[in-house]
């Protein structure tokens, strides 16, 4: 299989997980307008990274160069989260605060949806951002050098 291939494989993959978990956010704020997160816990990202990484592994006992097939693929999950700035672990903090303390106001008017909704973009934003760290250093362990990828570049 050509690398581009496995890119392709690979992205189609991240987004059938994001549909899986978040669905239409944009649909649900507009029309159910959820006054609750739901599951949509803190700890929604790493299921996904969890779910994505054995997708990944399983892509590497495909695909591996020939002097690593016998390997395990290597992931440090923790160094590939630290990759993801502080300041949007911070907004996902707030954001959760906001969105599972309702003040007594909005409960009267239900307006906490603004709040659950904000919270979940960017908790989908998140995991969009981290699925495709993971798969830039999966396709760096595949093709054996870096891949250039816009989101890159400008660093």
């Amino acid at each position: 299989m050509a690398n581009e291939e496995i890119v392709k494989c690979c992205k189609e993959k991240e987004q059938v997980l994001l549909d899986k978990y978040f669905g239409n956010l944009a649909k649900e704020a507009a029309y159910e307008r959820p006054e609750t997160i739901g599951e949509y816990t803190k700890d929604l990202p790493l299921r996904i990274e969890a779910e994505y990484r054995a997708y990944l592994e399983e892509r590497w006992k495909e695909h591996a160069p020939e002097a690593l097939k016998e390997t395990p693929l290597i992931f440090d999950e923790q160094k590939l989260r630290k990759l993801m700035t502080d300041d949007d672990r911070e907004l996902i903090d707030a954001a959760h605060k906001d969105a599972t303390e309702q003040t007594l106001w909005e409960r009267i008017t239900k307006t906490n949806h603004k709040d659950v909704t904000y919270y979940k973009g960017l908790l989908e934003e998140y995991t969009r951002d981290l699925l495709m760290v993971m798969r830039e250093d999966f396709l760096e362990e595949i093709t054996g050098h870096h891949i250039k990828n816009k989101a890159f570049e400008d660093d």
